[in-house]
């Protein structure tokens, strides 16, 4: 029997992931992008089965193998969440194994007497072509569920100060409730490109404390003389807010450029 190694791999690959997304589903565990590394590591180990190695291809290596692609890409890496996804994960190989050796078993004659030769399989494609589409369909809808989240949580900004008018895109961080202490107003965090015209003096900026998970500081605000908000379902409202600017790229697909505290709302 003639194995093409980059066919193998593949397929393996394919599995893997196909496994993967399905224990993470199943357990409602969020996980992240290296996914797909897990699933490139147990495609590789598959090639311990072509070496002699008897260590390698024990029951106690696959176990490892698992865990170790479990935990390189589980979100959150507690102990009991790991042995659930590693026992989930072997139950849906198993089960995938009996589907997999039941379709080879109507494709290939044999008899009770006689060892069993797979020289049929064909199936297999079909198998692999279903595992694709689900991986397909997982990946679009996250990614289409992701945007339309954003996109909901989008509002237009209008901030006039110093009679200069400018129009950006916020998002509405529901996790952010920043708020300048003296006045109570709540804080719109503007890229620093957007306000680089506007000019005032010392006094009328505030020092605003601020605190994230691993970073703490200051940072500078002033009040708007006026600032409308609009989201797509809502007409245009006047606000009261302290703009604020940093100096970070507030999203890497440029959807919006201000991140608008929960208090605005």
């Amino acid at each position: 029997m003639v194995v093409y190694i980059d066919v193998l791999l593949f397929e393996n690959f394919v599995v893997n992931l196909f496994l993967l997304l399905l224990t993470f589903k199943l357990l409602r565990f969020s996980y992240k992008k290296r996914i797909y590394l897990s699933a490139i590591l147990g495609s590789i180990y598959t090639l311990a089965l072509f070496l002699e190695w008897p260590l390698g291809t024990s029951f106690i290596a696959k176990i490892l193998v698992a865990v170790l692609m479990i935990i390189i890409a589980i979100e959150k890496r507690k102990i009991s969440n790991i042995l659930k996804c590693v026992g989930c994960f072997f139950i849906l190989s198993f089960t995938l194994c009996g589907v997999c050796f039941s379709f080879a078993l109507m494709q290939n004659k044999y008899g009770i007497m006689q060892k069993f030769e797979m020289n049929n399989y064909s199936i297999k494609y079909i198998l692999i072509s279903i595992m694709i589409l689900y991986i397909v369909i997982v990946r679009a809808y996250e990614y289409l569920r992701g945007r339309i989240i954003v996109k909901s949580l989008i509002y237009d900004i209008e901030i006039s100060v110093n009679k200069n008018i400018f129009y950006i895109k916020g998002f509405l961080d529901t996790g952010n409730d920043l708020r300048e202490p003296v006045t109570n107003l709540p804080c719109i965090i503007v890229e620093d490109g957007y306000l680089n015209e506007v000019q005032l003096p010392e006094k009328e900026y505030f020092n605003i404390s601020y605190s994230t998970i691993g970073d703490s500081g200051k940072i500078k605000g002033f009040k708007g003389e006026k600032i409308r908000i609009k989201s797509q379902d809502e007409d245009w409202r006047t606000v009261d807010a302290i703009i604020c600017s940093c100096t970070n790229k507030l999203s890497k697909e440029n959807d919006f450029n201000a991140l608008l505290s929960i208090g605005i709302i």
